[in-house]
């Protein structure tokens, strides 16, 4: 069971560099955009729009321009996170994904972008149901099984921690999809590899971003020999490119049923 406090946390400190360090989230954003005039029922113009994870806001940023005259609230594990929305002249709440402080049917559209894998789909979309007006379109991006190999093959056996996530595969967010109450159920598999100079700035662009919060820590600071064989395994899986993060992605669209 994750910790929410500490997730929140972590994405708390990682707010004021977000937006530099984000360049992954940025272009998972950018795909969703470029995806979404394709899959939207013809017409579809929101009133009401949630951002789920809103993180600093970029998403939003999307959204505003997508539909200026919308009204658009945030909602963000992370205090930080939601001030600096704020600060950017949105609206925004700090909140929970699986229990949100919303009331029933009050949104037509919702974004989440790269925040469902912290949550339990079985508690999450029946929550986005909850929240949605009859025929709202709920519209996301996660993670899959398969994200950061290069992490748990860099990290294998150095100790009992837990460093990667266990994200869910496909066919069990459908199936959550489905119990919710969702129809109209659409997910797009597709792998992305961002490339780095060396191992350091690797790992800082998950850690950077608050996204290297696992469900256990390490008890102890690693050694320096334990730290020399993390380098030299990451090392080896350099190519021409520099030194690879792999995240599986899955970007999902479904329709609120009643």
């Amino acid at each position: 069971m994750m910790e929410k406090t500490k997730i929140g946390e972590a994405f708390g400190r990682a707010a004021p560099c977000y937006d530099t360090l984000a360049v992954f989230q940025r272009q998972v954003c950018e795909k969703m955009l470029c995806l979404l005039p394709e899959w939207l029922p013809a017409g579809f113009v929101p009133e009401s729009l949630l951002d789920g994870g809103c993180g600093t806001g970029f998403g939003a940023e999307c959204l505003r321009c997508l539909w200026p005259d919308a009204s658009l609230t945030g909602c963000d594990l992370s205090d930080a996170m939601v001030g600096r929305m704020r600060q950017k002249g949105f609206d925004a709440v700090p909140g929970d994904l699986e229990n949100l402080p919303f009331s029933s049917n009050c949104f037509d559209f919702v974004w989440s972008s790269l925040a469902l894998q912290w949550c339990d789909p079985g508690t999450v979309f029946p929550e986005l149901h909850r929240v949605l007006r009859k025929g709202g379109v709920l519209y996301f991006s996660t993670l899959a099984p398969g994200t950061l190999p290069e992490i748990g093959f860099a990290f294998s056996g150095i100790d009992e921690s837990k460093r990667v996530l266990e994200f869910h595969p496909a066919d069990e967010l459908e199936k959550c999809l489905h119990q919710a109450g969702f129809g109209g159920i659409r997910l797009l598999a597709e792998r992305r590899v961002m490339y780095y100079p060396d191992v350091r700035s690797a790992l800082e662009s998950i850690r950077g971003i608050g996204a290297g919060q696992a469900a256990r820590k390490r008890r102890a600071l690693m050694g320096r020999q334990a730290w020399k064989k993390v380098q030299e395994r990451y090392e080896s899986l350099r190519d021409e490119n520099g030194l690879p993060v792999t995240y599986e992605l899955i970007f999902g669209y479904a329709l609120a049923g009643r």
